[in-house]
């Protein structure tokens, strides 16, 4: 796909380098134009987070924005791709719902988001039953952005988003279920949901998912450059949350179905559309996850994420007594409190039951002793 990147000719600015004009002003020049400056940027950006999403700034957001979106991204307090493509992704996003509700196109964020358009974006991913920690994820972007637009590029603007007032804290409940009840298959359920795997992509996608315990982002920013065949079965090598990589095995089972799947491909993303080409994305990813569980004839499919999967994983290793310090380096978790809560959030019945259980049987004797 070709990026909508504006021409720079040698002899002046060019209509996207102006707009950026306030910001490069308050900069000191070492003599290399502007314009220059930005286009380095713009194809670096394009190699880290994809050609499509690049493209789907260019066209969703104003030019100042887009310009900012540019410098912001490639900053070095945003190391891991992973997380350049997750806040590019988060900002097309609500660019889009922006569009959408208020019909300015294209989406002129920095000029025009304000508190209450903040606050209408709340209610709208309260609505659709988005998580806390999905809401705080899209706001915790968008505020950032602001905050390197005011500050770095010296932007004459107002952050707009107030955490206290436009996210819910962690561990509250938005869309009607307990605070932090993810759902955790019985391994009975995983295994019908392996068995429903029938295409290559979909016995790959179960393998990096629940065998391999990775996240959904992980998953899907997956490069053929990130396979070691010089082992058997291949090396995986993962970005993980913080810019760290780590190597992981493939199963034997997953192996040819890898090699099937590929079909000779030797560069570029690991999972694409059929149809496209392009990499597939995590919204893609839980539409392949739902259609499994519904194959599989399991209950509430739609509730079958790729995170679920990861979660029963989690899980799974820590019923069987796995090591909590092994499990956390597993699965990625920087703190071992958060490794741990699956479990105790998956045990609290069966402990909490039992406890009521000893109440109960206690209440029954001291009666008995009443009565005799």
């Amino acid at each position: 796909m070709t990026t909508h990147l504006p021409d720079h000719p040698a002899t002046q600015p060019d209509a996207f380098s102006t707009a950026l004009e306030p910001a490069h002003r308050a900069l000191p020049s070492p003599g290399l134009p502007a314009h220059r400056v930005d286009a380095a940027v713009a194809h670096q950006l394009m190699a880290d987070i994809g050609a499509e999403r690049l493209d789907t700034l260019s066209r969703t957001l104003d030019r100042t924005t887009f310009g900012v979106v540019l410098h912001w991204l490639s900053s070095y307090q945003r190391r891991s791709l992973d997380t350049k493509r997750g806040y590019a992704d988060d900002i097309c996003r609500i660019a889009e719902w922006f569009a959408a509700a208020t019909g300015r196109t294209p989406a002129d964020l920095l000029n025009a988001m304000t508190f209450d358009t903040v606050t209408a974006w709340s209610l709208y991913a309260k609505s659709k039953g988005w998580s806390a920690r999905t809401q705080r994820r899209y706001l915790s972007a968008l505020s950032s952005l602001f905050d390197h637009a005011r500050r770095a590029h010296r932007l004459a603007v107002k952050n707009p988003v107030h955490l206290p007032t436009h996210a819910p804290p962690i561990g509250t409940s938005t869309n009607g279920r307990p605070p932090g009840a993810t759902r955790v298959l019985e391994l009975p359920e995983v295994a019908a949901l392996a068995s429903a795997c029938s295409s290559h992509e979909e016995h790959l996608v179960f393998e990096l998912l629940f065998t391999q315990g990775l996240r959904e982002s992980e998953v899907v920013s997956l490069d053929i450059d990130n396979l070691d065949h010089a082992h058997v079965p291949p090396v995986l090598s993962v970005a993980r949350k913080g810019g760290r990589w780590v190597r992981r095995r493939l199963g034997d089972a997953a192996t040819p179905h890898l090699t099937a799947y590929l079909d000779g491909r030797s560069t570029g993303p690991v999972l694409v559309h059929p149809e496209t080409g392009l990499r597939r994305d995590r919204h893609q990813l839980i539409s392949i996850t739902r259609r499994l569980a519904r194959h599989a004839g399991l209950r509430e499919p739609r509730k079958v994420t790729p995170h679920v999967l990861r979660a029963t994983a989690i899980t799974a290793l820590l019923d069987k007594g796995k090591p909590l310090q092994e499990v956390q380096e597993w699965a990625g978790h920087a703190n071992a409190s958060t490794t741990r809560g699956y479990w105790e959030r998956r045990n609290s019945v069966q402990r909490d039951a039992a406890l009521s259980a000893t109440l109960t049987a206690d209440l029954a004797q001291a009666a008995a002793d009443l009565a005799g």
